[in-house]
């Protein structure tokens, strides 16, 4: 009954006391992890509600259901209409919206907390530009910055000079201590298009590549973003550069996996697609366009192993978009929260704040860091195409938002929890385009085994090449003993780096196969997503002769859900799980040992 939202005053006095708590409800903190925990169910379809017994369309409105005599017990999801029809016969409250309260204004730059040395000549900003109406103070431990070195480094490579607003950042986010250890593990930057801020964050990537002798290690830089395209597009002057001077880095430029390699010490700078990114263990890591990249492939794919390295950073770089995923939204309110207490995340954002006309120049110029009368010229242009009915991005067609967006950097206040239609896994003929006849005989494979509940059973093989590609192979079985028979000869006849099956099915492993390893709902989650990559940037092979696997991602479905993509019932998916599972344990990196 109104989970989604917090509970307002009643319509009208109730049994229960006006100064009922949202716990005394029934919509406390329990209800609403039950909740969280139900929502990719009714995401993935097929939830049927608890009062009328149809389906709750994915995308559809939906409560979390009280029991009408105890409400101490849920009894499940249930259609909004429904659920709030029963409480009006019951007369019970019902909830409200509650308008959150306006966002907070930064601190001007006259504030005294910016008065600390190393942003000595920074704190005025030339008439070209404009203070970051958002950005966190300085942190407490804090006694200098690395700024001014990476500036000297930046500009000498690349022979321009770095905007004042790009020297603001630079100093802020390698703000360290009495120690010379950074103090920002994490940065959040924003600001409206085309500025200036992928040159910047080219430039700190490949320092940071050139700095193991002062972190004491060699190290691991991960680029990923919304599209492989652009982060590809961000690093290619510096892989041009890196390449007249083969004596001293080495270029990778296989599709998907590029990345500029220090020979000194193996320290380098790698691209992967954003669904590509588990496994590694980082130093550093940015996701740019970071909207559009799910909160997952961070919090799980990335900051658990950056915290085995020394002096991690993780950087967060995007212009606002309505339909950014959860991942920069709380990231940027967990900051806002923190913005005059300096301990957590250092945001650092320009934007205009809600409620500004849209023709507002000085709003304009709050969401630009660096301004001239051609970026003047350039978004009154975009106004005049807002009023025919033009929006700049693709991925939102509404003129109106894309323009508060991309120009004016307005952030939502949350997140979207739109689903999309069902779309097939794998783009029209691409599976086809990927058939390439390969002597994969002496590698050692990746071997998955699915149960189609008693039905059947699939088994998957995935080998992984010399190049870094993955030639991959499935096919169908009658019944889980021969499925595994399959298996036993596969022991026999190649090297199986690991075994993985359902999470179900572990007791039906027979003795003498390969340690096993269970797979299941997560590993499906991401494992789609990161196939549906890997095919895309050209990773995946497969041979002529995989008429069942043809047929099984030729019928392959899935919904896009903020939590990952999910397969849809469609054809032999069991296959398809073996085949995501064996990718990706096959994709997965090596660790790279920490040097102490």
């Amino acid at each position: 009954m109104g989970d989604e939202l917090e509970l307002a005053r009643p319509k009208r006095a109730g049994r229960r006391p006006a100064q009922a708590s949202t716990a005394e409800r029934g919509y406390g903190t329990r209800h609403k992890r039950v909740r969280e925990q139900l929502r990719p169910l009714v995401l993935a379809g097929g939830v049927k509600c608890h009062r009328c017994g149809q389906e709750i369309r994915p995308g559809e409105p939906w409560d979390l259901g009280h029991d009408d005599n105890d409400r101490s017990r849920y009894t499940g999801p249930e259609h909004r209409a429904c659920n709030r029809a029963t409480a009006a016969r019951r007369g019970l409250w019902e909830p409200g919206v509650v308008e959150p309260e306006p966002e907070r204004e930064g601190l001007a730059s006259s504030d005294r907390r910016w008065r600390v040395p190393w942003l000595r000549g920074l704190r005025r900003p030339p008439a070209n530009a404009v203070w970051p109406r958002l950005m966190t103070v300085p942190h407490p431990r804090a006694v200098g910055s690395l700024g001014a070195e990476f500036t000297a480094w930046a500009e000498t490579r690349s022979g321009k000079e770095l905007r004042w607003w790009q020297r603001l950042v630079a100093t802020r986010a390698l703000e360290v201590d009495d120690q010379e250890q950074l103090v920002w593990e994490t940065v959040v930057l924003s600001m409206a298009r085309q500025l200036g801020k992928s040159w910047l964050l080219r430039e700190l990537l490949f320092w940071r590549i050139h700095q193991g002798e002062r972190f004491g290690e060699p190290q691991d830089v991960l680029h990923t973003g919304k599209d492989l395209a652009v982060c590809k597009e961000v690093q290619r002057p510096a892989r041009v550069w890196a390449k007249a001077r083969q004596q001293v880095y080495k270029v990778r430029e296989v599709n998907g996996q590029e990345e500029v390699e220090l020979l000194g010490d193996g320290s380098r700078w790698m691209l992967r697609a954003k669904e590509a990114v588990y496994g590694y263990s980082v130093s550093c890591a940015a996701a740019d366009e970071a909207w559009k990249v799910r909160a997952s492939s961070i919090e799980e794919g990335l900051t658990p192993t950056m915290a085995e390295r020394v002096q991690p950073q993780l950087w967060l770089v995007s212009t606002a978009h309505r339909l950014a995923t959860s991942l920069m939204l709380q990231r940027r309110q967990v900051a806002l929260a923190g913005l005059e207490v300096g301990d957590g995340d250092l945001l650092i954002e320009w934007s205009a704040p809600r409620g500004v006309e849209l023709d507002d120049v000085k709003a304009w110029r709050q969401a630009s860091p660096h301004w001239s009368a051609h970026r003047q010229r350039l978004i009154s242009k975009r106004l005049e195409a807002m009023r025919a009915g033009e929006a700049d991005d693709p991925e939102e067609p509404d003129p109106v938002e894309s323009f508060r967006a991309q120009w004016l950097n307005q952030w939502p206040k949350k997140a979207a929890m739109t689903v999309g239609d069902t779309e097939t896994l794998l783009p029209a003929g691409l599976w086809a385009e990927l058939a390439d006849s390969v002597q994969s005989d002496l590698a050692p494979v990746f071997v998955a085994v699915e149960d189609d509940y008693g039905r059947g059973a699939a088994v998957a093989v995935v080998a992984k090449l010399e190049d870094g590609r993955l030639d991959v192979g499935g096919w169908l079985r009658d019944d889980w003993d021969s499925a595994i028979d399959d298996v036993r000869w596969l022991v026999e006849a190649r090297k199986v780096r690991q075994l993985l099956v359902g999470a179900s099915l572990l007791d039906r492993v027979p003795a003498g196969l390969p340690r096993v390893t269970a797979a299941g709902a997560r590993e499906t989650r991401t494992g789609l997503a990161l196939l549906r990559d890997l095919a895309v940037s050209g990773q995946l092979l497969h041979g002529d002769m995989t008429p069942q696997l043809d047929e099984a991602l030729g019928l392959a479905k899935v919904k896009e859900a903020p939590t990952g993509l999910f397969l849809v019932a469609r054809g032999p998916t069991h296959l398809i799980r073996a085949l995501v599972w064996a990718v990706s344990a096959a994709h997965k990196p090596a660790r790279v040992p920490t040097i102490r």
